[in-house]
């Protein structure tokens, strides 16, 4: 399982690799009076990286909020769920 889990994770950053040197071309971003101009690759990767970062920033905070939760009511710490584990 170990094995499979490297192998898919190379192929994966084989694919961003492939992904980002495929989209090399500007476009233009323009909110309000802000503008920037930056590659199209540059772009999705940092929305998809915020995008990850807010998706683990929240369900965090949501097992914090448990686990603050179960310790209130008097639960031992050693059930508490850790975080990434279902």
């Amino acid at each position: 399982m170990h094995a499979a889990k490297i192998i898919l994770i190379v192929l994966l950053l084989a694919l961003v690799a492939l992904f980002t040197f495929q989209n090399t071309g500007v476009a233009e971003v323009r909110f309000f009076l802000w503008s920037v101009s930056l590659s199209v690759s540059l772009m999705l990767l940092a929305s998809l990286f915020s995008g990850i970062f807010i998706g683990l920033f929240l369900s965090y905070t949501h097992i914090w909020r448990k686990n603050r939760r179960l310790k209130n009511m008097g639960m031992p710490e050693s059930s508490f769920p850790e975080p990434g584990s279902r």
